[in-house]
């Protein structure tokens, strides 16, 4: 490559550096949109563990009602960001990455990240790590609706 370098012009090594620059920054925008859905994962999870420590702790089942209700929006929250990181932002950086790399005269064996939906949690033939973290987030989303029904159903019957 350094060959190569120095049979450039000095508008041509400039291109050359704007284009490793904008890849080095695809990538990064690539792995920031990734740690920010693991991120909304690991808030889920904790809650969904503060959820269960609350219900321990307290004899008053409106709060765990509450608290349940709010874990359950937070993990629609959760599968919303993985699902617009997923089919948003992955696939428009992958686009951008292997461009970049074929004018780099890079071999790219990348491949465009298939759009997910929702409801592909229940294709366990499907799997990827965004298709994982979305399936976590519908169990917590599963947890907390389950324990909101446990809760309004307590707090009917003692009424």
């Amino acid at each position: 490559m350094t060959k190569y370098l120095n049979t450039m012009t000095d508008k041509e090594k400039l291109e050359y550096e704007a284009r490793i620059k904008d890849l080095e920054l695809q990538w990064q925008d690539h792995f920031h949109a990734r740690n920010q859905t693991w991120k909304a994962l690991s808030v889920s999870g904790a809650l969904a563990v503060a959820l269960i420590g609350l219900d321990w702790q307290t004899d008053e089942p409106i709060v765990t009602l509450i608290a349940s209700l709010l874990l359950a929006f937070v993990a629609i929250f959760g599968m919303q960001i993985t699902i617009r990181h997923r089919n948003n932002v992955e696939t428009k950086k992958f686009k951008s990455i292997i461009e970049l790399e074929k004018l780099l005269g890079l071999d790219s064996d990348h491949v465009i990240p298939y759009k997910i939906k929702w409801w592909y949690v229940f294709c366990l033939r499907k799997s990827n790590t965004s298709l994982f973290m979305l399936r976590i987030q519908f169990v917590v989303l599963v947890f907390a609706m389950v324990n909101l029904v446990l809760r309004l159903t307590f707090l009917l019957n003692r009424s």
